[in-house]
């Protein structure tokens, strides 16, 4: 199976060129969303026990591909709904329906790593004799990235340790792609780099080596979303990089690098003061939407406040699924129009 092939290739290949990229405190380096949403998946329309309707099965090397299924699965917890790997799976996924990507985009995956030996890697690959690009995270923190061709194997790779990693917490690994540039994140923190190779109208596929549970998975291209420090001459700034638990006001983990970021903002500019909004899409009823935004502006102001920001700076509202700015009709709308915006005071 070529595809399970390249994946090996440029997961087990002997070939290396170690490197350790260490974090730089500096704009060019902290993750920047794109604004156009391709392909959004939470499994919030799944059914538990059930295969996820927007992953293929591209293959597996734990299984005969007969029994791919049996591998992995919807459930839920508390926090919301998220895809399960039994812990000896290794299923080859590719979100679909296809995407036409342009040569600047990122990827995005909220992952929890059960065990110090699960893991997952993200592999691009045009299509034009596989070359590809790839990363992969375990739950020790150790951090992989390269580039590698189907028939040469790999032409270069790059290992770091990501000090302090919790394999017991969510956390938001992220690619983001321009050119011939790629920066890979986690948590936000710029962990390492490779340049010198263009992908483009390329396939994604996804691979965990369970046991893993993946709650968020989001594909974008188009322009960058605008750096906080917009809020210097603008007076709103609105985000996507904020999530929170299905249907509560609780601020995932993975979204804290970028509460963090907003508070040192905020304490180097002890001038501004921000009103908080929060924005719902259009599940459920209009009411309680209205009320769930209010408490998410709510939530995001005591994170600040508790990072050191003082409360009368912070004011909040929400405006539940009142005021969207995509269609409620796709999953894709839906996560654009779940947000929050600071408008400046």
């Amino acid at each position: 199976m070529k595809i399970l092939h390249f994946v090996l290739i440029c997961l087990l290949v002997p070939f290396m060129i170690c490197a350790q990229v260490h974090q730089r405190d500096t704009l060019s380096n902290e993750f920047k969303q794109r604004e156009v949403v391709l392909y959004y998946e939470d499994f919030g329309e799944d059914t538990v026990g059930a295969f996820p309707s927007k992953l293929q099965v591209m293959g597996t090397d734990s299984y005969d591909l007969r029994y791919a299924y049996t591998m992995f699965q919807v459930e839920k917890d508390k926090d919301g709904m998220y895809l399960k790997i039994v812990r000896n799976g290794r299923p080859v996924l590719e979100p679909f329906p296809k995407y036409d990507l342009n040569d600047s985009f990122t990827i995005e995956i909220e992952v929890l790593l059960e065990y110090y030996n699960s893991s997952i890697a993200c592999l691009l690959t045009n299509d034009v004799d596989r070359p590809g690009i790839y990363d992969s995270l375990d739950g020790k923190g150790h951090f992989v990235c390269g580039m590698a061709h189907e028939k040469y194997g790999a032409v270069a790779q790059k290992k770091t340790n990501i000090s302090g990693f919790d394999r017991t917490l969510w956390h938001h690994l992220a690619i983001s792609h321009h050119k011939q540039s790629t920066k890979y994140y986690v948590d936000d923190t710029l962990v390492s780099f490779l340049k010198g190779f263009s992908i483009k109208d390329c396939h994604i596929f996804i691979v965990p080596k369970g046991a893993v549970k993946i709650r968020h998975i989001r594909i974008a291209k188009g322009p960058e979303t605008l750096p906080i420090e917009t809020l210097l001459s603008d007076k709103k700034f609105t985000t996507h990089e904020i999530l929170f638990d299905v249907n509560k006001s609780v601020v995932r983990h993975a979204s804290l690098a970028f509460v963090s970021k907003l508070a040192c903002f905020l304490k180097k500019n002890p001038s501004i003061k921000l009103e908080i909004i929060g924005h719902t899409d259009s599940d459920g009823d209009a009411a309680a939407n209205m009320k769930l935004s209010k408490e998410r502006a709510d939530a995001v102001k005591k994170k600040l406040v508790a990072m050191g920001i003082a409360a009368n700076r912070l004011t909040i509202n929400g405006f539940g699924s009142s005021k969207p700015i995509d269609s409620n009709a796709t999953p894709e709308g839906k996560a654009n129009n779940r947000r929050v915006e600071f408008n400046r005071q």
